[in-house]
This record gives C-alpha cells, sequence and structure tokens, in this order.
C-alpha cells in the first residue's frame, strides 16, 4: 500500500465547496460509471461494521461527477452502465503512547476498458494518510473524511484520462494539496499532453510550496515539461542541504539540458562529498550527455536525407 503523509484540517464546509473542482452534477450529462464494493479490509485493526463502510463510500460517490453506487443503476432498472469493481482497505498506524490517530485508507477502483492506456500503471488506486493530533474523533467520522478525499482524487484522475479541459491547471491552482499531487503526478507522467506545455508557471511556483512532498513532485515535473530555459529557476529554487530535493534535481536537469545544467552536473560529479550524491551526478550527467548525442544523431540523420 502506497503512503504518503499530507497534514490539514479541513472544515466540512470546505470539503462540500472543495468539490466545485471536479464541476457540478448533471445526470444528462455525465457518463456515469457505477462501482460495486466487493471488499472491505480493516487490517486486523479497529473496524466498523461492513454495512457502516459500504454506507460511507456510497456517501463519498454521491459527491463524483462519474461515479455512482452500483445499487442506484439497479434501483433505476436502467442496468445499462458500465459497473466497476472496488475494494476499501483502512488500518490505523501504531503511534505509541502519543495521542491521536493515523489512519491510512485506500480505495481501488477497476479501471474502464476505454481509460487503461490514459491511466497508465496508476490507474485508479489511490490512497490517503489522515492525521490526527489529538482530539476524540469517531473512526467512522475519519473514514467518511479520507472516503471523501478518495473519491476526488479518483475522480480528478478520470477527468484528466478523459482531457476534461482546463482540468490540469485547475487542479495544480487547488488548496488540497493531494489534488495538487495528483496533477503534478498526471504532468510528470504525460509531458506530451494537450495542456501540459501551458503549466510551466504553475510549475514553478509550486517550487516553493510549502509541502516537502509536493516540491519533490514540482521537480520532477518539471523535469519533464521544461528545457534549458527552466535551468536557472530550477537551481535558484532547489534547498542543496535537503538530498531528496538535490536528487530530483539532478535527473531533472538532465532532463532540461543546455550548457548550464551541464555545468553544473559536471561541477556536482567532481565536488561532492557524500559518494551518493556524486554518483547520482556522475548518472544525471551520462543522461544528459546521452540525450546530447542522441539529438546530435537525429540532426545529422535528417541532413542526410
Amino acid at each position: 500500500m502506497p503512503r504518503r503523509s499530507l497534514r490539514r484540517c479541513l472544515a466540512p464546509l470546505a470539503l462540500v465547496l472543495a468539490w466545485s473542482v471536479v464541476g457540478c452534477r448533471s445526470e444528462a450529462a455525465r457518463d456515469v460509471y457505477y462501482v460495486r464494493l466487493v471488499s472491505v479490509d480493516a487490517n486486523d485493526g479497529p473496524a466498523l461494521p461492513e454495512e457502516r463502510v459500504h454506507a460511507i463510500v456510497r456517501r463519498s460517490l454521491d459527491h463524483a461527477i462519474t461515479f455512482d453506487p452500483a445499487e442506484r443503476d439497479q434501483r433505476s432498472g436502467a442496468g445499462s452502465g458500465t459497473i466497476l469493481a472496488a475494494t476499501f482497505e483502512y488500518r490505523e498506524l501504531p503511534r505509541g503512547h502519543a495521542e491521536g490517530r493515523d489512519l491510512l485508507v485506500r480505495l481501488a477502483l477497476e479501471m474502464p476498458r476505454e481509460l487503461v492506456e490514459a491511466l497508465g500503471p496508476e490507474g485508479l488506486d489511490a490512497t490517503v494518510l489522515l492525521e490526527r493530533e489529538a482530539g476524540d474523533v469517531a473512526l467512522d467520522d475519519d473514514l467518511q473524511l479520507a472516503a471523501d478525499r478518495l473519491a476526488r482524487i479518483l475522480q480528478a484522475r478520470t477527468d484528466l484520462a478523459r482531457g476534461r479541459p482546463g482540468q490540469l491547471a485547475a487542479l495544480l491552482d487547488d488548496d488540497d494539496a493531494e489534488l495538487v499531487a495528483t496533477g503534478l503526478n498526471w504532468l510528470r507522467d504525460h509531458p506530451e499532453g494537450p495542456e501540459a506545455g501551458e503549466q510551466l508557471e504553475r510549475t514553478l511556483a509550486l517550487l516553493d510550496a510549502p509541502d516537502p512532498d509536493l516540491r519533490l513532485l514540482a521537480i520532477e515535473a518539471l523535469g519533464a515539461i521544461g528545457g534549458p530555459e527552466q535551468v536557472a529557476a530550477l537551481l535558484e529554487r532547489i534547498d542543496l542541504h535537503d538530498g531528496d530535493q538535490v536528487a530530483r534535481a539532478y535527473d531533472a536537469l538532465a532532463r532540461l539540458g543546455g550548457p548550464e545544467a551541464r555545468r553544473f552536473l559536471e561541477f556536482a560529479a567532481a565536488n561532492e562529498d557524500e559518494p551518493s550524491r556524486q554518483a547520482a551526478a556522475e548518472r544525471a550527467l551520462q543522461r544528459l550527455e546521452g540525450h546530447s548525442a542522441s539529438l546530435i544523431e537525429q540532426v545529422r540523420g535528417r541532413g542526410h536525407r
């Protein structure tokens, strides 16, 4: 189960308003997938009755444009919608003697056949980690909050796979770090997408995001969509004392290319004191040189036609 810690407190009203990112429900206009929850797993920890978990997931799906509980399709008598199997699992992580709760929650949906290629290996499978420092909050309330977040993430991925105009920019501008991360992951993995080239300024701004995970994703995304013109901006923003940022920056520089990226990687490969970081700089320099050689060969090939 993938794990990412993204800490925030969301007011109930903010959760409701945030659904505007993925649009308004319109029964006539939307293409609906019906979701059937086939498995619930509490991983041998504190658990709710399975019927209650089903109700929580149904309520979250009610907020999504594209997804509805399979029970709704059955009640309508239409029986014509695509039904996707889903699994839901949750686990309360040990905290020792500290107060509060860390709850890891995952929702995975079967991928619609027509979106498999666009969604890629990540598919419709998402995990969130809720962290509560103190307070007596019922498990079902936390599960509802987590399920709502998960439904929003999966709705966003579905919109991106369908090529919904403006969706990528909306995610990168969102206040919810998990939705921003969804957008950055998509941008990194789909750099040739129709709206990818329009996101350079947003991606550069996210290099200064307060969330360290978002900064790392922004470095990766910039490497995917940028070019030599973005090298200076990247070097100005990375924290050279942060090993994770430096490793990703080396890889991004290899992809961005250009003389400035080469000079920086040559200096790092020759002067890094830490062996692992020196090796990372050397590998990035080799990739940059290989990429440059490949481009030169392509140009020569075109010249001899």
